[in-house]
């Protein structure tokens, strides 16, 4: 269920993200594959306005926004998920167009 939250988190952010072009194209890709650490790779990519590089660091601090309404707490909660299910969470830039968000977890066998 916590590992559904973060995809759903991640999905509505590319969504609202979306919704304010007025131009092009609205895409959005989801993705998995595998993990360079042999796990499994996660990946939202949405070809939206992108973020500031300067505001990329701060973006899963708590209480940190881009949004004119929001409480800042999303991205926080998706990386504090990961983390706990011993993942890894990043962003990058898109060198066209958006950002694209990727969560690694690591792959258990019982």
């Amino acid at each position: 269920m916590q590992l559904q939250q973060v995809m759903l988190n991640l999905i509505i952010n590319a969504v609202e993200a979306l919704s304010g072009l007025t131009e092009g194209s609205r895409e959005l890709l989801i993705s998995t594959g595998k993990a360079e650490m042999g796990g499994v790779l996660m990946t939202v990519r949405d070809s939206g306005p992108g973020l500031a590089p300067a505001g990329l660091e701060r973006l899963f601090e708590a209480f940190y926004t881009t949004k004119s309404s929001g409480l800042g707490l999303g991205l926080s909660i998706c990386r504090s998920i990961v983390e706990a299910h011993g993942g890894h969470v990043r962003i990058s830039r898109n060198a066209d167009t958006g950002t694209t968000f990727h969560f690694s977890l690591k792959t258990v066998y019982a």
